[in-house]
């Protein structure tokens, strides 16, 4: 056993110095013993690359482009063509001058209308008085103040054509004058809105209306103290 074992290990030693003698005869001969085998690449677990901060670079004064001396084109007042497809809005209509207006001829003023009784009111007038009453004074002339007409029919009455006074037609006497006594001197005074008229002998109506007076009772010293009434009719006018 122990001559096996020996002879094992100078065989070892004898190949251990053969391979030493090749090694060194290839190094010194330039000629690589054994060609290295590429390295098989092995997956490692990548590294994440840490950001970088790229720094910018300085800020520089740009300077602004200076305005030109070249000057805009201002817009004109021209109008633009009129789009083929846009119809023209129709012309206005010219105003028609208005005809002037002849002048104004003169007019007469109407004629009065003529009074269709034979007696026209003339007036009336109001005064005070120890009694009251109520005078109707007739004239055949309108334009005769001293045509006093006897024997003139007249009424005095509160309305117009009512009945009169007591049933009382009047007729007028040398004087031209009826007088329909209202109240006596000394008796409260009658108070009242009065007319008067002329009648023919059917006691139709033959003169305009005269009136309203209001008898009022009042004392003398008043200025509008009415206690006698006097009514004037003249015949024409």
């Amino acid at each position: 056993m122990i001559a096996i074992k020996w002879k094992r290990i100078v065989s070892m030693l004898i190949l251990s110095v053969a391979a030493f003698a090749i090694l060194m005869a290839c190094s010194l001969s330039g000629v690589p013993f054994v060609s290295q085998a590429e390295p098989t690449a092995t997956k490692r677990a990548t590294r994440i690359a840490r950001a970088t901060f790229t720094p910018r670079p300085a800020a520089t004064d740009t300077p602004e482009p200076e305005p030109t001396d070249e000057p805009t084109e201002a817009p004109t007042d021209a109008p633009t063509d009129v789009p083929a497809t846009e119809t023209k809005k129709p012309a206005a209509p010219k105003a028609t001058k208005q005809p002037t207006n002849p002048a104004p001829q003169a007019t007469k003023p109407p004629e009065p209308t003529k009074n269709p009784y034979r007696f026209s009111f003339v007036r009336s007038t109001c005064e005070h008085s120890g009694g009251v009453h109520v005078f109707v004074v007739v004239f055949s002339d309108y334009k005769n103040p001293s045509s006093q007409l006897a024997g003139a029919r007249v009424i005095a009455s509160y309305a117009p054509d009512a009945p009169a006074f007591g049933e009382t037609v009047g007729e007028t006497n040398g004087d031209g004058l009826f007088d329909y006594v209202m109240s006596t001197d000394g008796a409260a005074p009658f108070k009242g809105t009065v007319y008067a008229w002329v009648v023919d002998k059917n006691n139709t109506r033959i003169s305009e209306m005269g009136g309203p007076v209001e008898l009022n009772g009042k004392h003398q010293d008043d200025p509008g103290t009415c206690w006698i009434a006097k009514f004037f009719f003249a015949a024409g006018k």
